[in-house]
This record gives structure tokens, sequence and C-alpha cells, in this order.
């Protein structure tokens, strides 16, 4: 029942994801649209909301389960982060490729670095719902978005995109905080494997 519970809740995180991205890739969102994308968020969050208050009456310690489950209590205060929930699929997958014996250093870069990429997506999209119809704006398509949040969750900064609303400069700023944080652990993880690399190779016996 709990892994039902579990698919259906992913079911929803995926609806949300698409219908969260929508209004990025179509400039002129109809009415009937709009009343549909909203249903199935009000429905997504009520599903969440249910999740979490569940979760909490089973909890023997309610502090516990608010440190052990900080993915749905955002979920649930902060409707946009819904399709973060998509990441246990990317926890999945690197299990299986952890299966096939690559090595943990390696699936854990690929795990964070996937999930870069949906954090730099989600962005994309949040970024050009937000700036598309401002004033002075030189973000007008989700590819623009894309690319400003691409290089600015990379840390890379070209300029050549940016942000002019005070929404759009306040989600600027966690995308950089989290795009730092990322970043770092993928390049801490690909210098290790380096530095494992070359100790092995110091190691091995001379012919």
């Amino acid at each position: 029942m709990k892994r039902l519970w579990n698919e259906i809740l992913t079911l929803l995180a995926l609806m949300f994801l698409i219908t969260f991205s929508y209004p990025a890739f179509v400039p002129q969102v109809s009415l009937e649209a709009e009343r549909n994308i909203d249903i199935i968020q009000w429905i997504s969050w009520s599903a969440f909301a249910i999740d979490v208050v569940f979760g909490l009456l089973r909890s023997k310690t309610r502090r516990n389960y608010l440190k052990q489950h900080p993915l749905e209590i955002a979920s649930v205060v902060l409707p946009f982060l819904r399709p973060l929930r998509l990441l246990r699929i990317i926890s999945f997958g690197g299990l299986a490729i952890q299966k096939i014996a690559i090595g943990r250093q390696f699936t854990i870069t690929i795990k964070v670095a996937l999930t870069a990429f949906f954090v730099a997506y989600i962005s994309a999209v949040q970024i050009t719902i937000i700036e598309r119809s401002a004033n002075g704006s030189n973000i007008k398509s989700f590819e623009d978005g894309l690319w400003w949040a691409i290089t600015t969750v990379t840390t890379v900064g070209y300029g050549d995109r940016f942000p002019t609303t005070n929404e759009g400069r306040l989600l600027a700023v966690l995308l950089m905080m989290t795009g730092i944080s990322l970043i770092g652990v993928i390049t801490a993880s690909v210098a290790s494997w380096f530095v494992r690399m070359s100790s092995n190779e110091a190691t091995k016996p001379q012919q």
C-alpha cells in the first residue's frame, strides 16, 4: 500500500512538473488550460499535504520526521518545489548504476550532476514565466531561461541573460547558492577520483 501511494505521489509530481512547465513553452495560455493546470496543481498539493500530515501523525517524534523529510515539507510549503520529488528517480537510477559496479564515487557525481541539471530546468521554467512580460527583460523564451539557468548554476555567468525583476533576482540568488554547493560537490568528487587514481598508480609494484 505504501509503495502504491509513493508511486501515486511520484506520478502527481510528474503531472505537476508538466503543468508547471507548460506556461514557459506557451506564451499565451488559454483560460481553459489555466483551469486545468490549477485543478492538477491543487490535487497535487492536496496529496502532498495529506502525505505530510499522515507522516506527522504516524511518527513517534515529529521533530525527527521534520528533519528526515525536508523535501516533503518544502513541497507543501513551497509549491514549485513539488517536482523535486522526482529526484528520487535519480536516486533509484544512481542505485542501479552502483549495482553495475561502476563505483560509489562516480555514482555520487552522476547523481549530483543530474540534480544540478534538474534544478536548472525548474529555475529556467520559473525565470521564463517571471521575466517574459517584464519591461526591459532579456529573457523572453524558455531557451533564454535555460541558458541563463545553466550559466548561473555552473557559476559561469556570461551576463548576456539576467533577471530584471525583484522576484527573478531572488530566484537568481537561490540558484547561485545551490549551484555553488552542487558544483563544489562535483568538483570535489572528480578531484578525489583523480587523487585515488594517482595513489593507486604510485602504490603499484615496479616491474
